[in-house]
């Protein structure tokens, strides 16, 4: 059983009391840092040291500024007033912005970093707060290698000009980078470089319907079309709408090709996420506003071959609900419909979305669902993860 969750939050311009910036001071100049990362679970975080203590980052480029939580063990230093924050499926919410206390990432000390301060986090996680693009709207550049384990940071805009590799411009849209890339002859759809969602690309469903109107020879790629939610935002799942299953022959990335491709539609907007390091490196030069992927093996293409997801769960008032499951897959023809909500798992109460999250799933072993369907009837099913 595949869950699927897709996190980012970027930050509108249209602030309350308080309007984003990049005044966060650094301690060094003319360096170039090579800092430890690790790449679990299609995410990236790195190691911060403040006062003597250890606080474990996500770095989330579909964030214009960081994320603190109340809950985590990161105690921030002040309240700096509201802002209007957009998450990646469109929701807005103001939110306050605090003050995190100095860090030092590398051998350089962040003072004054800023962050938008949510209830809790979406789901189970262990990490502190989240490091947004504001890292590099300040004008560092950055090489992320993650079969390397590192990051490497500095501030000298000439420092990976030497390098090759597959170079897009970006545009800044609320603070975070867009790209613009082809999932189909000559479609162009416009993307979000966003390591806070792991799938490789999702497309937008308005691209999708824009893209069947434009050519028609577009509907080969579509496997299937059902109707819920499966994208989860800061503030929640996205609305239920029409979703289609793709299988996209091909998509590229400027003049690198990624075949074979499983994938589906969102209600929020496109999105390249963290999935994409599996199959290369990163250099963000944020003075020329490009993005340069360097793929691990020496090749102009590279064959995906993944599984299609069929089954989706996502918060609903808090509990673990369906919110989406494709006709004719083994999850539909085992029982599960849209909408239901996980009251049980094997015997176990599941009170809340972070309690399903949690669950000790077991590869190839068939759980017991005890759920709350959408005409009131509670069913058991019976289902592989």
């Amino acid at each position: 059983m595949q869950f699927v969750f897709l996190l980012g939050i970027a930050l509108s311009s249209r602030a309350q009391s308080y309007h984003y910036n990049t005044k966060f001071t650094l301690s060094s100049r003319h360096f170039v840092d090579t800092i430890p990362i690790t790449f679990e679970n299609d995410q990236i975080y790195f190691t911060a040291l403040s006062e003597d203590k250890c606080y474990r980052f996500c770095l989330d480029t579909g964030s214009g500024q960081g994320i603190a939580y109340p809950d985590s063990k990161m105690a921030f230093k002040r309240k700096l007033g509201k802002i209007s924050s957009h998450d990646a499926n469109g929701k807005i919410k103001k939110t306050d912005v605090v003050e995190f206390p100095s860090f030092r990432i590398g051998n350089t000390t962040v003072s004054g970093y800023a962050g938008t301060l949510l209830n809790t986090h979406v789901m189970h996680t262990e990490y502190d707060g989240v490091v947004g693009f504001d890292l590099f709207n300040k004008g560092l550049s950055a090489k992320i290698d993650v079969r390397e384990g590192v990051m490497i940071l500095t501030d000298n805009p000439n420092y990976f000009s030497q390098e090759k590799g597959h170079v897009i411009k970006y545009k800044l849209e609320r603070w975070v980078p867009y790209v613009t890339i082809s999932p189909y002859g000559e479609c162009k759809d416009k993307a979000r470089f966003d390591t806070g969602s792991r799938r490789l690309y999702v497309m937008s469903e308005e691209s999708r319907r824009l893209f069947s109107s434009q050519d028609s020879s577009f509907t080969s790629q579509i496997e299937g079309i059902s109707y819920g939610s499966r994208a989860i935002g800061s503030f929640g799942a996205e609305r239920a709408d029409e979703v289609a299953f793709l299988h996209l022959d091909e998509w590229k990335w400027q003049d690198f090709t990624f075949c074979n491709y499983h994938t589906l539609t969102t209600q929020g907007i496109s999105r390249i996420g963290a999935e994409i390091f599996n199959y290369g490196s990163i250099i963000i030069n944020p003075r020329r506003k490009t993005l340069t992927f360097q793929p691990y093996e020496d090749n102009a293409e590279v064959e995906v071959g993944n599984k299609q997801m069929n089954i989706a769960f996502v918060p609903q008032d808090n509990k673990a609900a369906v919110g989406l499951v494709w006709e004719g897959s083994p999850h539909y023809k085992n029982g599960f419909r849209q909408g239901d909500i996980i009251l049980s798992i094997d015997g176990d109460d599941v009170h809340s979305f972070q309690d399903f999250v949690s669950y000790p799933f077991i590869k190839s072993y068939i759980h017991t669902f005890t759920v709350l369907g959408k005409d009131g009837e509670i069913r058991n099913i019976k289902s592989e993860r």
